[in-house]
């Protein structure tokens, strides 16, 4: 849910918008920010990384579904910046999109914060001892909310969809290697991987599930149904159903044979409202339940009226990072890269950009600390002003004009940039930023890897984005960073051997180990400068509770737990 404060250029309706959504679909599946599904150790993803976000300032009262209200206690109320394009499970995209489609569609299972998992269309997990075997065993008591049951076909045809729409399935391949997939029985699946790799995590926890039976079984199918995922009563696999689309709105109601049990809530309604004081301003009014803070102003706002809001916290599992691109304009040098990172004082970055350590803290590495391969003794960069000039006097940095991009509709990112210009200009650097949204940031910064290098990557030097992690052993989005498959950020032959073995192996202590070296060779290559880990601060209603901390980009990862009655 990350705020935004940009107009979209028109409003279109859901059918007309779809048509480009499903253009950009093939290119943006297998990557996702943000919550859309990581696929293996070959792709190069940005969770939040293939994000395309539009958003929109209105007006709660221009809003159409202004028949519930956050007062009304079996409706939960959330704000989102923009309507979706379609509600498909696996369409992907924004923060935002993720938490849209939270209550509507279950995953196989979930990491939890304490790094366990938390089953939901899976029953159990079984790992064979040489790392290879995953077998899936499904619960027999989950349906579609048309009440057919949800079998290994409906695996089976998001494999296929996967084959037909990348011409592999993306389940089974490991390092551009394809595996082996065997349907044991209706309730029972097998992924066979071609080596050792951290799947459960990176693959399998990601993966949601499209209807076999509504396409029956054909992948051009869903491909052609443009219209299903827009209109109201499609089949879903979650606590709910989508009852009502509006041109700003659409209402979830609960499902009375949900295999998990009866949703406190009967009603959610996600509406558009825009953010910063806009979005304040409907809180306060009570039109919705909840929202996301960002600066400290907002914390001790709210904290002094406990009698009428309750508070919420926890860690968000994100890394915020400062990105020099090789392929930029100015194309610096090694001497030129380090005198940059050494004029970067993290510490007056997070005094302007939050404010407070509840909100973020400073970053040592490039994983986080929710990780377990992290290690909060890898050295971080040295901040030393005098270094930094002489260094940039010296290799020629001094006097430079470099772009900066970041994306506007993620919070704090104008002030940190506004910060790393103000520093670089203490070096001799003339820094010019350029914000944008969602939509223009990704294909721009993202031009040299996920998007094939489509003319951007050559149009900015720095670039300022973050990547979110799942909680576990793996890499995970670092290691599309790292791993060097694409050459899209110049890290050398050897970051990328140690990045792979790192993910294949199935010794702990080794990839612990590994990781450790991995993060020295990567650091030395002054490329990427870890900037802070942010926690998600949010406030709701009083009368809201169980708003639970995900793994995943939603703030809260099980609907069903969430109550307005409190």
């Amino acid at each position: 849910m990350m705020s935004c404060d940009v107009e979209m250029e028109e409003k279109l309706t859901m059918k007309k918008r779809l048509l480009a959504l499903l253009m950009a679909a093939a290119m943006m599946m297998a990557t996702a920010a943000c919550g859309s599904e990581q696929t293996t150790a070959e792709t190069s993803t940005e969770s939040t990384t293939t994000e395309e976000t539009s958003t929109e300032e209105t007006s709660t009262e221009e809003t159409a579904e202004e028949t519930t209200s956050a007062e009304d206690n079996d409706t939960f109320t959330v704000a989102i910046s923009y309507m979706p394009d379609s509600l498909s499970p696996q369409t992907g995209g924004s923060d935002d999109y993720t938490s849209m489609t939270r209550p509507l569609f279950d995953r196989l299972f979930l990491e939890n914060i304490e790094g366990g998992l938390d089953y939901y269309l899976a029953d159990s997990l079984e790992v064979s001892d040489d790392g290879l075997t995953y077998t899936v065993h499904l619960r027999e008591d989950a349906t579609w909310s048309d009440g057919t049951p949800i079998t290994t076909a409906d695996v089976q045809f998001n494999a296929d969809y996967s084959v037909y729409r990348y011409g592999y399935n993306r389940y089974i391949r490991v390092n551009g290697v394809e595996g082996s997939m065997n349907i044991v029985d209706d309730h029972t699946v097998q992924f066979i991987l071609p080596e050792p790799y951290n799947y459960e995590r990176v693959i399998l926890a990601g993966m949601t599930l499209y209807p076999s039976h509504i396409f029956d079984g054909d992948p051009e199918a869903l491909v052609n149904a443009t219209d299903y995922y827009i209109t109201p009563g499609f089949v879903t696999s979650g606590p709910y159903t989508v009852t009502e689309i509006n041109e700003d709105s659409f209402v979830c109601t609960a499902r009375d044979d949900y295999y998990r049990g009866t949703p406190q809530v009967k009603t959610i309604v996600m509406k558009v409202i825009g953010s910063g004081s806009t979005r304040a301003i409907a809180f306060e009014n009570g039109e919705i339940d909840y929202m996301r803070l960002t600066t400290a102003d907002e914390i001790e706002k709210y904290s002094a009226q406990s009698d009428k809001y309750n508070m919420f916290s926890f860690p968000e599992a994100r890394l915020n990072y400062l990105q020099i691109n090789p392929f930029g304009p100015a194309n610096l040098n090694d001497e030129q890269r380090q005198a940059l990172f050494m004029a970067i004082n993290p510490d007056e970055i997070l005094a302007a950009a939050y404010g407070s350590d509840e909100l973020a803290t400073k970053a040592n590495s490039l994983l986080t600390p929710e990780i377990s391969l992290y290690s909060e003794d890898t050295e971080a960069y040295t901040f030393d002003l005098e270094q930094a000039k002489s260094l940039a006097e010296s290799s020629g940095l001094s006097g430079m004009t470099l772009t900066y991009i970041y994306n506007a509709d993620r919070p704090n990112m104008e002030a940190i940039a506004v910060v790393i210009q103000q520093q670089l200009a203490q070096i001799g650097v003339n820094l010019s930023i350029e914000g944008m949204d969602s939509s223009s940031f990704f294909p721009r910064f993202f031009a040299a890897s996920s998007y094939g290098f489509n003319g951007q990557e050559t149009t900015w030097d720095l670039g300022t984005n973050g990547w979110d992690s799942m909680r576990g052993s793996t890499l995970n989005q670092a290691y599309s960073y790292l791993d060097q498959t694409d050459n899209a950020w110049g890290m050398t032959e050897a970051c990328g051997e140690l990045a792979l073995a790192v993910n294949t192996t199935t010794d702990e202590a080794e990839a612990k180990e590994l990781c450790n070296e991995l993060m020295d060779v990567a650091m030395d290559q002054y490329r990427i400068y870890p900037l802070t880990y942010t926690n998600y601060v949010l406030v709701s209603q009083k009368n809201v509770t169980g708003l639970d901390c995900s793994p995943i980009v939603p703030e809260f990862a099980d609907y069903l737990g969430i109550s307005v009655n409190g």
